[in-house]
């Protein structure tokens, strides 16, 4: 295919539909023609000289079969679109297929022209955006302030990795001690690990040749271990030492070994080779960076304070044995607590259908069936208050981990007003952090579509929840699952607001809400689990109140949760407050404190709301009344 020109200017227009703290806007402008007949959505990124996202937009066929004859993006950003080098990446119904190396340095309101190269002629470029750019620690090579050089190097060596198997596993990082240190243990380790820092370890060779670690104790430690970071301390050896080292340096020669990543000075690295000279060998030039000093100033100086990187405290030390922890990965029996569930009987059905179909295409990868498929598992969440949806959110989180689809499987649960913030950049700063924690498993919005207001006059800066959102949900492979939830009806006017949003979610699943019995039920075994009893009598009267209330509910009707509060606001209350107010109890009578009788019923129905059990309207009289 022929390459493609695109133009781009800088825009001062300020009346555009973006977030609030979004007051910078580029503009680029696409001429159509054939090659676009068959494009149902054409998405463009731009990522600064340090390969971070700057900005992104979405365009997508109207209904209608024409296309128009140019394609505008819109792309806002809170930072100047003042780089002297861009990355610019065209996609062409979620694939990427065009990139392009330019300046942002144009005048305002004057249009620039780019010339797009088709992106198979760019390999570190498409290995960085199909394999790199959603990975959740690459933000940190922004943070650790690493030269635009190092990254590029990265990426190169990376893909080098990934598609040609290198002699040896391990990697060596040298120059600046700091900056190395945060390379392999924040960077390298990060990407090896899988982002699991918890098979990660680290410790220096000063440990190893101080016997302070036991040899043989730390090999079989190390047999469980994706990756292990190794600080190479100046060397001072003896008979004993030596011995050790030799031991090591063959042990790292054999399938049992991990990778290791080596970091230190460059006087530790020469002392390393003139003592072992076997370790030379395994200094190919592909599986070794070295990282300049902070010699920008607009990047920073030696004397700023140290980044901590997130995972680094999770990293097995050995110096410092931990409590060991749960083996990531052991079986998990999610799907039969989700069968034990009360009711939700479609659900589970449509639960079982979406995880039976991921499996599949799973399998279809494996044996490059179906090669570039995108792993998209993001749900919307249909129903009532108190109809499970959280609970079950938790439970996706559990499944899709267990099929080895999320790296974590942990659930973060959010709603507006732990996202949207008081002042502009304040939501930014938010969502990146609400994002960055839930990496690996599941966000769970509740009540999302309070997010947007559809009064048009209105600055609210719940869109730029949205706008972030649209950011993680164009990812082909996020290693995170984005669910929605609400009422039906409002949940899909906010899917109308962005005509983005709706594609992005794949799965929609219905709660129903819970009959009579389901109530009932569910009351039942909450009562049980805290080992409580009814009398004949008393469940009964608790089956009659859970019958009335199902029968005269309205919008309002909170489901399991009006059951949890009629058991523990209402039931429980009510017999603490009667067993405490007997002038002589036995307070050793375990059938006493375990036993709810008629009674508490009766008095929990008073103590209850009114807006929690719905009452029967009377009804309105027709005639004359004497």
């Amino acid at each position: 295919m022929d390459n493609l020109t695109l133009r781009i200017m800088r825009s001062l227009d300020d009346s555009f539909d973006g977030p609030e703290y979004a007051n910078h806007l580029l503009v680029a402008e696409i001429p159509t023609d054939t090659r676009f007949d068959h494009a149902q959505e054409l998405s463009i990124r731009v990522y600064s000289e340090l390969y971070q996202l700057l900005g992104t937009d979405v365009w997508q066929k109207p209904d209608e079969r024409k296309i128009p004859r140019k394609i505008r993006f819109r792309l806002p950003s809170s930072r100047y679109w003042d780089e002297k080098v861009c990355h610019l990446f065209l996609f062409c119904n979620g694939r990427p297929r065009w990139y392009a190396s330019c300046s942002l340095l144009c005048d305002y309101n004057r249009w620039e022209k780019v010339k797009l190269e088709e992106i198979a002629d760019h390999p570190d470029e498409r290995f960085f955006v199909d394999r790199l750019c959603s990975q959740s620690w690459w933000f940190r090579l922004e943070q650790g302030r690493f030269a635009p050089s190092t990254i590029r190097d990265l990426i190169c060596k990376l893909r080098l990795r990934a598609t040609a198997s290198p002699q040896w596993p391990h990697l060596f990082v040298t120059g600046d001690e700091r900056q190395a240190d945060t390379f392999a243990a924040g960077i390298l380790a990060a990407y090896l690990s899988d982002r699991t820092p918890s098979l990660c370890c680290r410790f220096a060779l000063d440990d190893l040749l101080s016997g302070l670690i036991n040899w043989p104790i730390m090999k079989e430690n190390l047999a469980c271990m994706k990756v292990v970071v190794f600080q190479v301390d100046p060397i001072s050896l003896d008979d004993q030492s030596e011995n050790i080292l030799a031991l090591f340096v063959d042990w790292l020669k054999s399938p049992a070994a991990p990778p290791f990543i080596f970091h230190g000075s460059e006087q530790s690295f020469d002392q390393l080779r003139q003592y072992v000279p076997d370790i030379v060998e395994m200094l190919e030039a592909n599986s070794t960076f070295v990282i300049p000093p902070l010699a920008d100033p607009t990047w920073g100086t030696l004397d700023d304070p140290y980044i901590p990187l997130p995972d680094e405290a999770d990293f097995y030390d050995f110096r410092f044995p931990k409590e060991p922890k749960k083996k990531p990965n052991e079986p998990c029996d999610a799907l039969q607590k989700l069968g034990k569930l009360v009711g939700l009987s479609r659900l589970k059905t449509d639960v079982r259908d979406a995880c039976l179909m991921a499996r599949f295409a799973q399998e279809r990868r494996k044996l490059g069936l179906n090669p570039g498929e995108e792993e998209r598992h993001h749900m919307i969440f249909y129903g009532n208050p108190g109809t499970g949806k959280t609970t079950v959110a938790r439970l996706v989180g559990e499944i899709f981990h267990q099929m080895g689809l999320l790296s974590k499987g942990h659930t973060v649960e959010t709603c507006r007003i732990d996202l949207v913030g008081e002042f502009i950049g304040h939501t930014e700063s938010r969502m990146k952090e609400v994002l960055e924690q839930a990496r690996g498993g599941v966000l769970f919005i509740d009540e999302a579509y309070t997010l947007v207001s559809h009064d048009r006059n209105s600055n609210d800066f719940g869109k730029e929840v949205i706008h972030a959102l649209l950011t993680i949900l164009s990812e082909p492979n996020p290693d995170m699952i984005v669910i929605l939830a609400g009422y039906k009806e409002k949940m899909q006017a906010l899917l109308k607001t962005n005509p983005g949003l709706n594609d992005r979610f794949p799965l929609k699943f219905y709660f129903e809400d819970y009959s009579a019995d389901e109530l009932y039920e569910i009351a039942l075994h909450t009562l049980q689990e805290r080992n409580f009893v009814l009398t004949p009598e008393a469940d009964l009267r608790l089956r009659e109140i859970i019958v009335r209330a199902n029968a005269y509910r309205d919008e309002n009707f909170g489901n399991g949760r009006w059951v949890h509060n009629l058991v523990e606001q209402g039931i429980v209350k009510s017999m603490a407050c009667r067993i405490m107010s007997m002038p002589c109890h036995d307070c050793t009578d375990r059938t006493l404190l375990c036993t709810i009788e008629a009674a508490d019923i009766n008095e929990a129905e008073g103590r209850i709301s009114v807006d929690s059990v719905p009452t029967p309207s009377q009804p309105i009289r027709i005639g004359f009344r004497a």
